[in-house]
């Protein structure tokens, strides 16, 4: 059984690649798909840049650079699982023959998941190499404290994973368009978890919202990681054992409820005939 699920999980990462690549050569892809976070980093640089001539030696542009690289896993791994099951269920029309596999659906999401996991990271590196070569970021591999950056991104990373599964579970009941809501979701959590601006520049009533999402937890430890601290005063105050207790704690959470969430809007496809709906794509 073990076997069959290794295989079932191997053929599942390497369709999702052949898939996203659309069957191109991996650099060329990798190179394609790290465009859209390394233009909105620039983007950033300059729009920083009207406000301080030197943005390389200030510690808040380098606290929005790093977390704005790093949040480019959550965004695409969030999205692109929900995308999984459109692209399987309406464009490919395959999703019938993949549940009628000897193996779990979820697997099959999960092995989509890591090829996700490859694309983001690899954008995340070409990102951090252009600051560190070209915009001369103080990011270099001496100063980064790995362990912190291991430990955070390992965490943040399962809480990515947890809620792209709530939204591909979520897509399973419902149309194409809630596609839609899961993007939009991300510019949510891209407002709420300080990514670009400390949580303090938020209205107070939304402060427990950012606090109680693992993802603000997560951008803050890979700033630290780079050393930049005190950059979110909501956060400087929590030494870094303390922020990786809170990190683990609601990843925890996040990952039980994720799960339940998608075998919950599984059960219910499968009750009411949705496995294989269309929708119009």
């Amino acid at each position: 059984m073990k076997t069959k699920h290794l295989r079932a999980f191997w053929a599942a990462m390497r369709i999702g690649w052949e898939i996203e690549s659309n069957w191109t050569k991996w650099p060329l892809y990798l190179l394609y798909a790290a465009v859209r976070p390394l233009a909105l980093c620039l983007l950033l640089y300059f729009l920083f840049k009207v406000v301080s001539a030197t943005p390389a030696d200030d510690p808040r542009f380098v606290a929005v650079f790093v977390g704005n690289a790093f949040f480019t896993i959550f965004g695409t791994m969030a999205s692109s699982l929900s995308w999984a099951v459109i692209s399987d269920r309406e464009h490919y029309q395959l999703i019938r023959y993949v549940y009628i596999a000897p193996a779990p659906f979820k697997l099959n999401i999960m092995g989509r998941a890591v090829t996700f996991l490859i694309v983001a990271l690899s954008s995340v590196v070409i990102v951090l190499v252009v600051g560190r070569l070209t915009l001369d970021l103080p990011i270099g591999l001496a100063q980064i404290n790995w362990p912190l950056l291991m430990i955070t991104s390992v965490l943040g990373v399962i809480s990515t994973l947890a809620l792209g599964l709530f939204f591909a579970g979520m897509l399973l009941v419902t149309a194409r368009h809630s596609l839609l809501l899961a993007e939009g979701v991300g510019g949510m959590f891209m407002l709420l978890c300080g990514v670009l601006y400390p949580t303090t520049f938020l209205p107070g009533f939304l402060w427990p919202l950012a606090l109680l999402s693992p993802v603000t937890y997560w951008i803050e430890g890979c700033r630290r990681a780079f050393g930049v601290t005190g950059f979110d005063a909501n956060l400087a105050w929590l030494p870094t054992e303390l922020l990786l207790l809170v990190l683990l704690a609601l990843t925890v959470v996040t990952a039980a409820g994720g799960m339940k969430a998608f075998d919950f809007f599984e059960e219910l496809a499968k009750r009411h005939g949705k496995i294989d709906q269309t929708t119009n794509y």
